[in-house]
This record gives structure tokens, sequence and C-alpha cells, in this order.
């Protein structure tokens, strides 16, 4: 955690324009990837690779504003970093990977970049000052995880 007698540093435009950028980028070469005919379990794993590397430097970029505990932040980064890479694994034709798992990935990346923004606070349940605030953001990571997996389960 960020220690409690320092200001945390607030993004300015221009980084958030680079927050946006790198959004845009990993989405796009994710969807890119993912889009290729046939699809293989190379283009997929592929997609997915981008996605986790993507969460994971979005994670990096944001670490210095966040005002959440710096393992929570990245323990919800890998969290939904692995979720990506191993989701064509867990959902084994590449077809139906693309269908229902490829268009929810954008959620991995973007969910740090929002959370990353979150000012620091201790008057909401999920402020990033509290002591359960690291604890909060795994839990949420997870959560997202298995809400996508199921989503994927039932749809087929």
């Amino acid at each position: 955690m960020h220690p409690t007698t320092t200001t945390l540093p607030r993004p300015h435009g221009r980084h958030l324009a680079g927050a946006l950028l790198l959004y845009a980028a990993v989405t796009a070469a994710s969807v890119w990837l993912g889009a290729l005919k046939p699809a293989t379990l190379g283009s997929t794993l592929a997609s997915a690779a981008v996605t986790a590397a993507g969460t994971m430097a979005m994670a990096f970029y944001y670490l210095r504003w966040t005002g959440y505990p710096r393992w929570g932040f990245l323990g919800a980064a890998a969290i939904l970093a692995a979720s990506a890479i191993v989701s064509p694994l867990v959902v084994r034709d590449p077809a139906a990977w693309v269908a229902d798992v490829r268009p929810m990935l954008w959620l991995n990346p973007w969910f740090l970049m929002i959370v990353g923004l979150t000012p620091p606070s201790k008057r909401a349940v999920c402020a990033p000052g509290l002591p359960w605030s690291g604890w909060m953001l795994v839990g949420a990571a997870a959560l997202f995880t298995v809400i996508a997996w199921a989503a994927v389960a039932f749809s087929a």
C-alpha cells in the first residue's frame, strides 16, 4: 500500500490518453488475432496472450496512481491475465472461443483502467483506503472470471 503520509499523484490528460491508447491497441490486436479464419488453437492462444499481456501492462501503467494496495491491484491483474490465457484451454473449440469468450476479454484491461482511477477515500464500501480493499479487488477479479466462464458454460 502507498504510505498514508504522502499524496498519490493523479493522472493527467496525457496519462489517460496513454491508457486509452494502450487499451485500444490491446483490444484491437486481440480481436484481430481472434478473428483469423479458420480459428485455431494457436490463433485463440495468441489472442488470449495479447489480452493477458495488455492486462498486466495496464496494471503496471496504473500502479503509480492507484490508491489500492499494490499487491491487490497486481493480484487482480494476475487473475484476469491468467483467466485470459487459460480460456482457450477451457473452451477447447476455437470457433466457440471466438464466439463466446473473445467478446468478453475486453473487460480485463478495462477493469484495471477504471479501478486505477478510483480516488483514495475511506467513505465507500469499495474505497481504496479501507483495510479489506486489496482482498475486495482480488475477489472482484475472481468473481468476474467465474461469471464469464459460467456464462460461456450456460450458453453452450
